[in-house]
């Protein structure tokens, strides 16, 4: 005695469609999650991640415009590198730019600065954007505990001397 067969498809095609359905449906479910996973990044709905340089989670670096004048700023010029009157001629040269320089120091933490580096407390971070945007674009914004307004200007390996007012101005005529 045979099976009876029924009408219609065998039993393999069957299972042929019913895979071929579920791999399609399975495709298309992927599809949809990825789309909105980018649609999510993009419009800025997912948490921002840990990045690389976590280190320097406490140096802030974005530009700003507070707005303040030169002589409302006060700075203490401070030597990191041990460059005997580098500091001294940096806050000369930060006067004729109409900046307050308040001390002139050598450098007392234990700290290795590249470039320049500018100190401030809460009260102070106005006046370290300005003296950041004014003269020193490249520095990093650094925080500390201080409670006045006061800015100290680090200055560490690799940092150029800053020229007078009106050399700047002589060079820019040239």
């Amino acid at each position: 005695m045979g099976y009876a067969r029924t009408a219609g498809m065998s039993t393999a095609a069957r299972r042929r469609r019913r895979r071929a359905a579920l791999v399609l449906s399975a495709l298309i479910l992927l599809l949809l999650l990825v789309f909105g996973y980018a649609v999510a990044y993009f419009e800025g709905w997912l948490p921002a991640g840990d990045e690389e340089g976590a280190d320097d989670a406490a140096v802030t670096t974005a530009p700003a415009d507070p707005g303040l004048a030169p002589e409302d700023v006060t700075v203490n010029v401070v030597n990191n590198v041990g460059t005997a009157g580098l500091a001294g001629r940096t806050a000369e040269a930060l006067q004729t730019y109409g900046y307050t320089v308040d001390a002139v120091r050598d450098d007392d933490r234990d700290v290795e600065v590249e470039g320049v580096d500018i100190r401030h407390g809460t009260a102070g971070e106005d006046a370290a954007r300005q003296l950041q945007q004014d003269l020193f674009p490249d520095a990093r914004l650094v925080p500390d505990d201080r409670e006045d307004e006061t800015v100290d200007l680090v200055l560490g390996e690799g940092f150029e001397e800053l020229p007078a007012a009106e050399e700047a101005d002589q060079g820019e005529s040239r």
